[in-house]
């Protein structure tokens, strides 16, 4: 049975593992605590509240770090710190010609399976491209769909057609994007790398479409990614045109063993910033309603 084993002989019938348990697993019967049903989502809340070590999961493990395991903090850490360092975190274009080994790329992906998801489904799945030339052939793949796409929508009678196979896609894609796609290509000819901007390294998250909110959790996952790599050096970006091309264009998902089925919710780039960043960024007025 998938769920939590009890250790009768340290468990103090303390009660806080039942009172914790989202699902109501855990429950007092008889001066002891048993399983009541089958719904745990393998949350390990109950785990985390026991002192006395009663809990275990053969199905989990605890994430091991290059620099060690995590600790649990209570006061350490204030507001302003953790505001601050999520302040300084910019969106990076210009990187370094230096590899980025994999024992740091490991770190980061245990850093993103950190990331809280709905219904506790854990459902991400990761590609890593590492190395220059890897990722120089992915953008080249990616470039190569998007001269056929704008040959396709360039051209008015092929841009109508397509409404009989692709609704307004193509259409809606000419008004928004074409034009500067068209010159993005252009300035490829030149050897720019206007996708992943010279990166070393490219992190894609990616599921299937199970579970409550896989969308969600993907992009969380990735972005506790972006912060452990800001704390590490390293700089990244989210690459929107990759994760758009990625979930069209399935030849290029079968070359990186993406399921057809499974969607795309992350591109980061990722490698050293060639770029000093002095002062925090401003930011956009906003709109809220507090009710």
């Amino acid at each position: 049975m998938i769920g939590p084993v009890i250790d009768k002989s340290k468990c103090t019938l303390c009660r806080k593992c039942v009172e914790i348990c989202p699902k109501e697993v855990l429950s007092l019967q008889n001066k002891e605590i048993v399983i009541a049903n089958d719904g745990c989502i393998l949350c390990s809340h109950c785990y985390c509240v026991c002192k006395f070590d009663a809990i275990r999961f053969s199905q989990l493990r605890e994430p091991a770090f290059s620099f060690g395991h995590t600790a649990v903090i209570t006061n350490d850490i204030k507001p302003f710190d953790i505001i601050s360092f999520i302040h300084s975190r910019r969106s990076v274009r210009r990187f370094k010609n230096n590899s980025i080994d994999n024992q740091t790329i490991h770190d980061l992906i245990e850093a993103a399976v950190l990331a809280p998801s709905a219904s506790n489904c854990q459902r991400w799945q990761f590609i890593v491209i590492n190395g220059r030339e890897k990722v120089i052939a992915l953008a080249e793949d990616i470039k190569n769909f998007f001269i056929t796409l704008n040959k396709i929508a360039g051209n008015p009678f092929l841009r109508y057609a397509s409404l009989l196979f692709a609704g307004k896609k193509i259409i809606n894609y000419y008004h928004n994007n074409y034009e500067s796609v068209k010159l993005g290509l252009e300035r490829a000819k030149e050897g720019n790398d206007l996708l992943f901007h010279g990166a070393p390294c490219v992190i894609i998250v990616h599921s299937d479409m199970e579970g409550s909110m896989p969308v969600e959790d993907g992009q969380y996952a990735a972005y506790n990614i972006a912060l452990v790599a800001h704390a590490m050096g390293l700089g990244s970006c989210f690459i929107g045109y990759a994760s758009a091309t990625l979930n069209s264009a399935n030849s290029i998902k079968q070359k990186l063993n993406i399921p057809e089925d499974n969607r795309v919710h992350a591109v980061l780039s990722l490698g050293y910033p060639d770029v000093d960043f002095v002062k925090n960024a401003l930011r956009k007025d906003y709109d809220v309603s507090i009710i």
